[in-house]
This record gives structure tokens, C-alpha cells and sequence, in this order.
């Protein structure tokens, strides 16, 4: 009945999504430099949000993970202790691509990333697509997409920002932002360092009694401490009108103990360790002063990873990638779009046989075109082929379309759809892990159809928008990890994910007041139609893809002042085949800030209460989560630019 309650509540406050927006509460840092990426106009029906500033300067010492689970309705699973996936439409960790420039950060043994390891500080801009993208993403944007974003506002001074942050339990996050340059050149330097001890205490029921007293006792969490740091460094070059050189450098390591489950906690000794090292480069040359556009990048990646400090458990890949395209707008409402990219891996894999692979190859051929045939009706058409060393890659295209129409001076109707082919090959630990990988495996294969409408009532300088989206996907060829006598990879069965997205928000602006807000709700039945174990087809939901989520947010702001507060629900989610669940929950968090400026400078105050109502949940089964936890932080900007 309290969740209900609290469920209730999420829909009648009017909070806000993550959500592209254009009323802007809070330009605390930077200024949003608006940009029209080619990964929107050629996915013209796309759904594709941006996390708005507000939410980003909320969660500028946390992570991936947080953002996600605050402000979208997209599952988080994952512990306490450094590990989380993420999980689009109920789709697997290996269906979302996570963009960096011209790279996707995944791991290429893995086909995945943590959360937990992308810090939100250093980005200016998280666009979050929701389906399938291969055509333009390729392998692995099955379920949704993450495009990690710069600003480039071509500094001319000095401009330095920096966070100090503290939280409950021994957490701790440092920042720094150092921006130098003329306004033809700059450079940004970005660093950040972050700890969290997770001592936590928690109900722990599998204690050494719980068969003649099965009351919980109060545990405190051991094993679970994280560290992560890192630094990205950009030089930005403005060659000419139009004609730009960017180049990113990014290099972090990150360290975590392997959580225990609450069993194990009771008899902590000891635990894993695991230690990551990644550096990933991205270097872009741009030119768009005439009617034929072209862009050429490379890219250099190493992902390093040690278990427990054993060197021979060594996981490393390396990769080598370039890309190049050329863009013709031929005529006002058409262009043209083609290229192709090649990328060399060579992974150093202690369960590799260097008899099965020393390296592999890939190359993607793409063609796009644009189209509007008529006023605010726009078209894409989206054609990639990829080649893989020794494997038959799948064939990805996809149509797209957008209509607009302003039904009165305030309201703009918009309505979008689209189908789209998306594929995902294998990952190097899926084919060549010792004697469990199978370099037999078919790619996945998925099918996505989507289409919505989008209503906006702009009044002035309030507004309000209500949209509704539907999609269905389907996914053949399933890749799983199963127990066949041993653990081994195959293609296990056929998934259905379908469902309906429905966000409201709104903003109203009073002179020196605001007040901004919004509701997310998803709806979202995943099975398995197909599967190679017979017992395994049934009517229950994948496992950890809860068939309901909400969430919402509302900010308050009184000139320098602003409140803030977000509530999340999480529907129940299974946990196994047999029909076991983890109970759906409820959480809340809040805070308040106050800027104090003076000059072009400011100083900004911030406290948060997190799990507000100290609710107790898992989001991984049997491991515990951090209780309600404090939060302040103090940031600095010093602006010594000319504007």
C-alpha cells in the first residue's frame, strides 16, 4: 500500500524527465552551445533525449549509474559496490552503444561498460537514444544508444571550475575544469578523482540464526570500496570559418573490491579486487564552409583489466580506428551522406589461444540520405555493412520520418516513426574464452518499430509537452551464458520487447521565480518466444526488466536559491527462471543549492539527502544497497573569459 501511495504521489507532482528541453532554469557552469548532430538529422524519428542541465549539475560528482536511475526510466542492475549494466527496453548490457567521439567505450570482450566508471563531471552533454541505431551506430545498438558530449566554445581567456564533494559512508569526489584559449584555439583540461568507502549498515536476514530467528540483524557492508579517477584533455583548433581540428584524450583507472552478497558478509575476510586502466583517443578534422562537408577522425583505444592483483589474469585489447565521410546537400531538402570506417583489434587475453585469434579486423561501409519532400515532413533513409574477420555480419538499414505541424501560434504537433534492422556481433570472450567460447555463433539480429507523437503548448516563456511513444522489437539469436555441463556461450533463444512511453513535463517562469517539472512512465513486456531449452518459454518477464517504471522531478528557484526533488519507481523484477522475485521500490532524493555570484565569478552550495526514505532494496539479488545517505559539496567558477 506505501508504494502505491508513493507511485501516486510520482504521478500527480508534475516532476521533471530527462528530457530535451528549451526552458533553461540554471546556467551554473557553461552556456548550452546547441548543436544539431548528424546522429539527430539523419534519425529524424528517433526518440533521442537529452539530460537537461539542471539534472547534470544535480549529478556532476556522480556517475552514469546515478543519472540513469534518477532521472530516466531506464534499469539500472547493479551493487553497491562498483558494478552496475544497464538495460534499454529490457534489453541485455551488450545493446547499448556508449559513444565517445568516433568510439564506442565498450569493452570489446565484455561488449559492455560499467556505469559506475563514466563520470557525469567530465561531460557538457548526455544524449540518450532510445532503439535500435545500428545503422548508424553499428554492432550493439540494439536497445538504446548514450552519446557522450563537448561544448566547444571556442574559450578566449581563462575559465576555471572546480567541485569538492563529501557524502556519507567515506565518499568523496574532487573536480577540476581548466579552460585556456583565443577564440581560434583552446585547450580544456578536465580531472577528477573520486572514493567511496561504502560502509554502510544494512538489515542483513542470512545470518548464522536465521532458522530459529528469522528476524534480520543490523550488518555493516565490507569489501566494497571503490576508487576512480581520471583526466580528459581536449585541443580544439578553429582553422577557418567552418573548418575546425578537435582532438580528445581521455585516460582513467579505476579500482573496485568485489562486493560480497549479504551471505558472505556475515563471515568477511576477504575479497577480489579489480583494476581497470583505460586510455581512449579520438582526434576529428571537420569541414563544413561549402555545399560538399567532409569529416576524417582516428582513434587509438587500450582497456587494460588485472584480477586480484594476478598478473597472469591479465584482459587487454587494443584498437586501432579511423573513419571517414562525405556529406553533398545537393539540394535545399535533400543530402547525402556516405563513408566508411576500420577499426584493427588485438586483444592480450589470458584465456585466448593465440592459435584461435592474434588479432581481427572490421570495416563498415554506410550511406544515409535526407529528404524533405515537403514542409516539415523529413525523411531518412540509413544503410550500413559491416565486415568482420572470418564472420558473416548482418546487413543494417533503416527509415526514418518526422512530421510537424503548428495546430495554433502555441501549440506544434509533432509525429514520429520509424523501422530499423539492428545486429550485434559476438564479443571476443563470447568466441575465443578457453574452451567455453564458440567461434560458431551467429550474430544477433533484431527487428525495431517504433512511432509516437509529440504535443508542445508554449504560452510566452511557459511551456508544456506531453509525449507518447510505442515501439516493438524483436531479437533473434540471442546470445546467453549457460551451464551445459560447463559454462558456455550460444545463441539461446528469441526475445520480444514491446511497450509504451509516455513523458509530460512543463516549465513556468515568473519574473525572478521558476518552477520546472515533469513525469516519466514506462510500460514494458519482454519474453522469450524462442529458446533452446523448452522450459524456459514461458509467460514470465525476462529476468531484471521490470514491466513498470517512473520517475519524476521538480525544481523550485527563487532568484539564487533552488529546491529540488526526484522520486523513482521500480516495478518487481525477477531474479531466475522459476518465478522469484525481487519487490518493487520506492526511491526519493532531494536538495537545495544557492549560487552567489559576483562578477562573472560564482560560488555554489549544494546539499542532497539521497534515499530519502531510507528504503531498503536490491537492485541485484542479494546485494545490499546504501540506506539514506547526506551529501554536500562547494564548487568554484572563475571566469576570466571575454564574451
Amino acid at each position: 500500500m506505501r508504494h502505491l501511495y508513493y507511485l501516486f504521489c510520482l504521478f500527480i507532482t508534475f516532476p521533471l524527465i530527462a528530457g530535451e528541453s528549451d526552458f533553461v532554469i540554471d546556467s551554473v557552469f557553461l552556456e548550452e552551445v546547441t548543436t544539431y548532430s548528424s546522429y539527430r538529422r539523419f534519425q529524424p524519428g528517433a526518440k533521442i533525449d537529452r539530460i537537461p542541465a539542471a539534472q547534470m549539475q544535480i549529478a556532476q560528482s556522480g556517475n552514469l549509474e546515478e543519472v540513469f536511475s534518477r532521472f530516466t526510466p531506464v534499469y539500472i542492475k547493479g551493487n553497491a559496490g562498483g558494478l552496475s549494466t544497464i538495460r534499454f527496453r529490457g534489453t541485455a548490457p551488450d545493446h547499448t552503444a556508449i559513444n565517445f567521439g568516433g568510439i564506442n567505450i565498450n569493452s570489446h570482450t565484455l561488449g559492455h561498460s560499467n556505469m559506475t566508471k563514466i563520470p557525469v563531471f567530465l561531460f557538457d552533454r548526455i544524449d540518450v537514444q532510445y532503439g535500435s541505431s545500428s545503422a548508424i551506430n553499428g554492432s550493439g545498438a540494439i536497445g538504446g544508444a548514450i552519446y557522450l558530449e563537448q561544448n566547444h566554445t571556442w574559450t578566449k581567456g581563462v575559465r576555471n571550475y572546480r567541485i569538492y564533494s563529501n557524502g556519507s559512508y567515506g565518499e568523496h569526489f574532487y573536480g577540476e575544469k581548466l579552460y585556456l584559449g583565443n577564440g581560434v584555439w583552446e585547450s580544456v583540461t578536465k580531472f577528477y578523482n573520486y572514493e567511496n568507502r561504502n560502509r554502510f549498515s544494512f538489515k542483513n536476514p542470512y545470518h548464522n540464526n536465521r532458522f530459529t530467528d528469522p528476524t534480520p540483524i543490523k550488518d555493516r557492508q565490507n569489501g566494497a570500496e571503490v576508487h576512480n579517477r581520471g583526466v580528459l584533455q581536449q585541443f580544439n583548433y578553429l582553422l577557418a570559418p567552418g573548418e575546425t581540428l578537435k582532438s580528445s584524450f581521455w585516460y582513467e583507472e579505476s579500482w573496485h573490491q568485489v562486493q560480497p552478497n549479504m551471505p558472505s558478509n556475515i563471515t568477511y575476510e576477504s575479497t577480489a579486487e579489480l583494476d581497470n586502466k583505460n586510455f581512449r583517443s579520438w582526434v576529428e578534422y571537420e569541414n563544413n564552409s561549402s555545399e560538399i562537408q567532409y569529416k576524417a577522425g582516428a582513434g587509438y583505444v587500450r582497456d587494460r583489466q588485472i584480477y586480484n592483483n594476478i598478473n597472469d589474469q591479465l584482459v587487454a585489447t587494443e584498437r586501432l580506428v579511423t573513419d571517414a565521410l562525405v556529406s553533398y546537400s545537393y539540394a535545399p531538402n535533400q543530402e547525402l551522406r556516405f563513408g566508411g570506417r576500420y577499426k584493427y583489434i588485438v586483444p592480450d587475453v589470458h584465456a585466448y589461444s593465440r592459435d584461435n585469434i592474434r588479432y581481427e579486423q572490421r570495416a563498415h561501409l554506410f550511406l544515409s540520405w535526407f529528404y524533405e519532400p515537403i514542409k516539415n515532413l523529413k525523411t531518412t533513409i540509413n544503410l550500413r555493412q559491416p565486415y568482420v574477420t572470418g564472420f558473416n555480419a548482418p546487413f543494417a538499414p533503416s527509415f526514418m520520418a518526422e512530421y510537424a505541424m503548428n495546430t495554433s501560434e502555441a501549440l506544434r504537433t509533432t509525429f514520429n516513426s520509424g523501422v530499423s534492422r539492428s545486429y550485434r556481433i559476438p564479443t571476443l570472450n563470447d568466441r575465443f574464452w578457453g574452451t567455453q567460447g564458440n567461434p560458431n555463433l551467429k550474430s544477433e539480429v533484431g527487428i525495431n518499430i517504433e512511432g509516437g507523437v509529440t504535443m508542445l503548448y508554449q504560452p510566452g516563456a511557459d511551456y508544456y509537452r506531453l509525449r507518447v511513444n510505442a515501439f516493438y522489437m524483436d531479437v533473434d539469436n540471442w546470445i546467453e551464458w549457460r551451464n551445459f555441463g560447463q559454462w558456455e556461450a550460444r545463441n539461446i533463444q528469441k526475445v520480444q520487447s514491446k511497450g509504451m512511453e509516455i513523458q509530460l513535463h512543463a516549465g513556468i517562469e515568473m519574473q525572478s521565480f521558476s518552477l520546472e517539472g515533469g513525469l516519466n512512465y514506462t510500460y514494458n513486456p519482454v519474453k522469450r518466444i524462442k529458446d533452446i531449452t523448452a522450459s524456459h518459454v514461458n509467460d514470465q518477464q525476462l529476468m531484471y526488466s521490470p514491466l513498470h517504471m517512473g520517475n519524476s522531478f521538480l525544481q523550485m528557484k527563487w532568484r539564487e536559491f533552488s529546491c529540488f526533488a526526484d522520486l523513482g519507481y521500480t516495478g518487481e523484477r525477477y531474479y531466475d527462471n522459476d518465478g522469484n522475485t525481487l519487490p518493487s521500490h520506492v526511491m526519493a532524493n532531494s536538495g537545495l543549492s544557492y549560487r552567489l555570484p559576483f562578477n562573472q565569478h560564482s560560488l555554489i552550495l549544494m546539499a542532497q539527502v539521497k534515499n530519502l526514505l531510507n528504503e531498503d532494496y536490491q537492485n541485484e539479488r542479494y546485494y545490499a544497497m546504501p540506506g539514506r545517505t547526506y551529501h554536500i559539496s562547494i564548487s568554484f567558477d572563475l571566469n576570466f573569459t571575454q564574451l
